[in-house]
């Protein structure tokens, strides 16, 4: 799973050191909720989703600053 996630983290280098770290750190997150819920995809999908609508409700109501 680690190896797995540093390689999705390194498939997003165009967004620069940081994308790399977030993507990866992302990817062993997932990957772990993904193993301790007995191999349930959904809840990677679920949290994935959770975490986008998070992202643009934050960047709408500009709570990023």
């Amino acid at each position: 799973m680690i190896l797995v996630a540093v390689l999705f983290g390194y498939g997003h280098f165009y967004k620069g050191p940081a994308g790399i770290i977030d993507s990866g750190m992302a990817g062993v997150v997932l990957g772990a909720a993904y193993i301790v819920s007995g191999r349930n995809l959904w809840v990677c999908i679920l949290a994935h989703g959770f975490i986008d609508t998070f992202g643009v409700i934050c960047v709408y109501f500009n709570w990023l600053q």
